[in-house]
């Protein structure tokens, strides 16, 4: 008969094994000839591992030294209790002790009986909680093999098989593998555990109930869903899955054992399983964790903000960057963002004669600054000879004059740039040598705005009122919006101008989940129609408390023909994709301003709404839902079916005209 080779490996550097082996037979002279007490346990652990077998043992060493007798050769060397202090609070420095002890002084006579103390099962944890601390624990696979070799070590069992996953339940994301955790028994033939044809699975009731479950044999279960004859198929008969919890207690993974053998994993077996998941939650947790922040820095530098509705989409494209970035890092290039046959809704809110509002609030400015400027002129022309005044003087009364006449925008770059490269140092000067102007200068000075260094009360009290319109109606929408997402998720992004302009695309391939249908696209325009009608009552609702009364005219672009949206990299934004699409973003920009047919009257009036379509279908379905918001007493009198007027490149378009009902 052979015997069998026995490997074996002590846990501890040689340096300090002979370390402790000095300390040791040095604490056992000091407990014998100077009355300490101390104990005499050798601090480090021995692996033993049988040739042909796949695990290691641990083995604690201790020693009873019982047997042992300590015969003095020299004359005791006195210790004081400051020396022995020393020698304990340096167990390190054995040049120390044998100073003080010196080896030949004594002699050792007897035997010292050790004994090893099984501890696999505390050595097997202890490692698992070390490299569960490590970065790349649970992602790498070699990381996850050691991983279980530690968990086969730690229950004994030699055969045992360990899977890890990450997951999110309720299933948020189609990618399972967005965390790169994806080591369970089934990782190459299910692409996704929780998928609604695994339903009552082990996985899933596992989820569901959020505790650890337990089959002794795969066999014998009742009513097995693919998922257990799959685990059949791949060896395992014996099976504990536990859910992996995050500190919110959302469940973020599971982990299982398994085993070929029936019966081999058991109730016993389960009690010490569940002392592993913690740790395992705390690993898988971490790494999400960094894997999430990893993407969010890739979706800032390549998408900056993104709408929820489709973040889970750029969440997939980033991932994907993320590992092509891992293989070849000079080439690799984000993915295109492309959602196809979406729906599109346009609206806007536009303040009605922004620009010739605006015009008015400038030129009344110009004309209070310049008429200001005129009077210190002629203070000073009055007090003294200075040709340069008059010349200045000369240079104020043309522009007020020619404010009066018509006004366009260089008139307002020119005005200011003279104001502040000439007259405002030529104020200056007289303000300190002048003494008689210096109060009517600086009153001039403090009417200025601070900033601007120019009148600003009559464009500010129009900027501020456009600021809280635009506020309002982008909240208003805002709110509407989270009801709208609750009955399905579609992309929504509103822009601030003169107004409040927004765009909305709905359709199958925004969903991450879920089920699109034309009657949630015809739910939304009706939506939209009244939400016009309510921006139209809270418009009219502010006017009192706006510093300048401002009223706005509601457009609708009803456009039924899907189109695809890209997501555009250079501007950050969507966009209509390909050149048969982009005929809706040329309908969508010209309408605005557009004009009723054989008239100079603008479609978009102040207190209504206007339709503009193409097709009779949606003339039809618009004329429905007027006289739906008739019957609920959000608009009144008759519904004005108009022909809209030539556009460049467009003809052919139609709009439907209401009035809300503002009182």
């Amino acid at each position: 008969m052979q015997a069998n080779t026995v490997n074996y490996l002590f846990n501890t550097e040689n340096s300090l094994i002979n370390c402790s082996m000095v300390v040791n037979a040095c604490s056992l002279i000091l407990n014998k000839f100077y009355g300490m007490e101390l104990e005499v346990e050798p601090p480090f652990a021995v692996s033993i591992q049988h040739e042909g077998q796949p695990m290691e043992r641990h083995y604690k060493l201790e020693f009873d030294t019982q047997y042992i007798d300590i015969k003095l050769l020299k004359p005791l060397k006195p210790l004081s209790q400051e020396q022995i202090n020393g020698m304990l609070s340096n167990i390190y420095d054995t040049g120390l002790w044998l100073k003080h002890l010196p080896p030949d002084h004594f002699e050792f006579h007897g035997f010292v009986v050790g004994n090893l103390i099984d501890i696999t099962a505390e050595e097997a944890l202890s490692r698992l909680k070390y490299r569960l601390l490590e970065r790349d624990a649970v992602i790498d696979e070699a990381n996850i093999i050691n991983l279980q070799t530690l968990v086969r070590n730690y229950f004994g069992l030699p055969k045992l098989r360990l899977g890890l996953t990450a997951i999110d339940y309720p299933l948020d994301h189609t990618s399972t593998h967005k965390y790169k955790i994806r080591f369970d028994f089934l990782a190459r033939r299910e692409k996704a555990l929780l998928a609604q044809k695994n339903k009552n699975s082990i996985y899933e009731k596992a989820c569901h109930y959020g505790e650890v479950l337990l089959i002794e044999d795969l066999q014998t279960v009742p009513n097995a869903t693919p998922i257990e004859e799959a685990l059949l198929e791949e060896g395992i008969r014996s099976i504990i899955v536990a859910p992996l919890f995050n500190h919110d207690k959302h469940v973020i993974g599971l982990l299982e054992i398994g085993s070929p053998q029936p019966y081999e994993l058991h109730s016993f077996v389960e009690l010490k399983f569940k002392e592993l998941t913690g740790l395992f939650s705390l690993a898988v947790e971490r790494s999400r964790d960094e894997i999430d922040n990893r993407i969010e820095t890739i979706m800032r530098e390549q998408y900056t903000s993104v709408h929820p509705s489709v973040e889970w989409k750029f969440m997939e494209a980033s991932y994907n960057l993320m590992e092509k970035r891992e293989k070849d890092p000079k080439s690799a290039m984000a993915d295109p963002i492309i959602f196809s046959d979406v729906y599109p809704l346009y609206g806007q809110a536009d303040i009605v004669s922004s620009s010739e509002r605006r015009n008015q609030a400038i030129v009344a400015d110009l004309s209070d600054n310049l008429s200001r400027v005129l009077r210190i002129l002629d203070k000073g022309i009055q007090l003294s000879r200075y040709p340069l005044l008059n010349h200045f003087r000369m240079i104020t009364e043309r522009n007020l004059n020619g404010l009066k006449k018509e006004f366009n925008s260089n008139d307002e770059s020119r005005i200011v740039d003279w104001l502040h490269s000439d007259v405002h140092p030529l104020f200056q000067q007289l303000r300190e040598n002048q003494t008689e102007l210096t109060g009517h200068i600086t009153n001039y000075f403090n009417a200025l705005d601070s900033g601007l260094g120019i009148v600003y009360r009559e464009r500010k009290a129009y900027e501020s009122s456009v600021a809280q319109l635009n506020n309002a109606i982008a909240n208003y929408l805002t709110l509407q919006q989270k009801e709208a997402q609750k009955v399905l998720p579609h992309y929504f992004e509103k822009y601030k101008t003169d107004g409040v302009e927004y765009d909305i695309y709905i359709g199958q391939s925004l969903l991450n989940k879920g089920r699109f249908s034309m009657l949630h696209y015809k739910n939304l325009r009706l939506w939209q129609l009244i939400d016009m009608c309510e921006i139209t009552r809270l418009v009219y609702n502010m006017q009192e408390k706006l510093p300048v009364p401002l009223t706005t005219a509601q457009l609708v672009f009803a456009y039924s023909t899907p189109l695809s949206i890209r997501f555009r990299m250079d501007e950050k934004q969507f966009d209509v994709d390909d050149a048969y699409n982009v005929r809706y973003e040329i309908l969508k920009k010209r309408i605005d301003k557009a004009l009723i047919e054989d008239s100079d009257e603008r479609l978009t009036q102040s207190g209504k709404v206007a339709v503009v379509y193409l097709q009779d279908k949606d003339r039809q379905e618009y004329l429905e839902y007027a006289d739906y918001l008739l019957h609920e007493g959000y608009i009144t009198g008759e519904v004005e079916r108009l022909k809209v007027g030539k556009l460049q490149g467009v003809q052919g378009l139609h709009a439907l005209r209401f009035t809300v009902k503002t009182a």
